[in-house]
């Protein structure tokens, strides 16, 4: 083997050994996430009572769609018993 052809067999894993130190040593110096970062604890709140607000909206419109199959439902039956009398 030539000195050329075991330089280029090594430049793999060492260029890869550098780069993948160098991504990981940019970490050790980056301060920790907290749970809130930028968030006043007003803001906070805003955002909790209107997350709650759409929870209640959620809520009855999931009953009124609940609410309107069921009607839907009434209405094909009768549609149907009308269609059974006026054949019969």
């Amino acid at each position: 083997m030539s000195w050329l052809t075991i330089g280029l067999l090594l430049a793999c894993p060492l260029m890869m050994f550098f780069c993948m130190r160098g991504m990981s040593g940019g970490h050790k110096n980056a301060k920790p996430h907290s749970e809130h970062d930028g968030v006043s604890q007003k803001e906070l709140q805003e955002l909790q009572i209107s997350m709650a607000d759409l929870m209640e909206q959620n809520h009855r419109l999931t009953k009124e769609v609940q609410s309107l199959k069921g009607n839907a439902s009434n209405v094909i039956e009768l549609e149907e018993e009308k269609n059974k009398r006026v054949i019969s």
